[in-house]
């Protein structure tokens, strides 16, 4: 069996072999079968160049020769016109000179019209010009004049209003000037009643005080007198009305105020006075002031 393998295997191999031969063979044929195809492609295309080449060539001559042909035919054409032409532009030359001649004269005679229209124009301008210079120069002054009279009357005017503005205000000014008069006598005469009432009001507290004060003494004998003791009536005594323990007020019917804490409040300060005090501090009569109850 091992040898039957082994010639199998041989015989696989020299098959393979042969086979790859065979497509080699084939590769090689067909390769030459495509380079002589590529040959001839390209035989072909070369020629065709040719003949393309070659056409082109044949229809630029054919071309040339027409053209060649159309400008001897052109140039036999203008060769006559310009034999028959020399006439007529000598007869054309002619009509324009004599035409050209014929609108110059017009031209000039013309501009010799325009000219003298112009001057006519002018001359009719500057007197009309002349005219309105005139004119304007009586309107201005005819202007100026009216101007001159308005201005004139709006000053009078003004002065009038002026004048009567003026009374007007020394009309007003007198009569601040006797109210501010008035005002101040009101005031000197108010004053004055003031002044007067406040002597009569220190001379009533002056009595008051004399009296009180009077009254005060023959209490004071009385209670020493009577062995009673004087020291409250004495400090009671104290000249100034009001009660307080503060100085007395000169030219403020001698007032004597009590203190007031010095603080944001400002309250009086206690005077450690009792009911039966304040009671009789009420009391209008100066002979009950300031606890002289008996």
């Amino acid at each position: 069996q091992i040898e039957l393998k082994k010639e199998e295997a041989v015989v696989s191999t020299q098959s393979t072999g042969e086979l790859e031969k065979m497509i080699k063979e084939q590769q090689k044929i067909a390769e030459k079968r495509n380079e002589e195809e590529i040959r001839l492609y390209a035989n072909a295309k070369k020629k065709m160049a040719e003949l393309r080449k070659r056409r082109e060539g044949e229809l630029f001559q054919s071309f040339q020769d027409h053209q060649q042909a159309m400008v001897n035919h052109l140039s036999t054409l203008i060769k006559e016109q310009v034999d028959d032409e020399d006439s007529r532009i000598a007869q054309a030359v002619a009509e324009r000179d004599a035409k050209r001649l014929a609108e110059e004269e017009a031209a000039k005679h013309k501009r010799a019209q325009m000219q003298q229209n112009i001057n006519k124009h002018r001359v009719e301008t500057m007197n009309m010009n002349d005219m309105k210079i005139d004119q304007t120069k009586k309107d201005q002054n005819l202007d100026l004049q009216r101007r001159v009279c308005e201005d004139q009357a709006y000053f009078t005017e003004q002065e009038e209003r002026n004048k009567g503005r003026k009374m007007e205000e020394l009309e007003v000014q007198s009569i601040l000037q006797q109210q501010a008069a008035d005002r101040s006598k009101k005031f000197q005469v108010d004053r004055h009643n003031e002044l007067e009432a406040d002597k009569r009001s220190a001379q009533m507290v002056k009595e008051e005080e004399d009296e009180f004060q009077r009254y005060a003494d023959a209490v004071i004998d009385t209670a020493k007198e009577r062995g009673r003791p004087v020291g409250p009536l004495i400090k009671a005594k104290n000249a100034g009305a009001g009660g307080g323990n503060g100085p007395i007020f000169e030219g403020k019917s001698n007032l004597r105020p009590s203190y007031q804490a010095n603080d944001a409040y400002g309250n009086q300060l206690p005077r450690f006075a009792n009911g039966a005090a304040k009671k009789v501090n009420e009391l209008s009569s100066t002979s009950n002031r300031l606890g002289f109850v008996w």
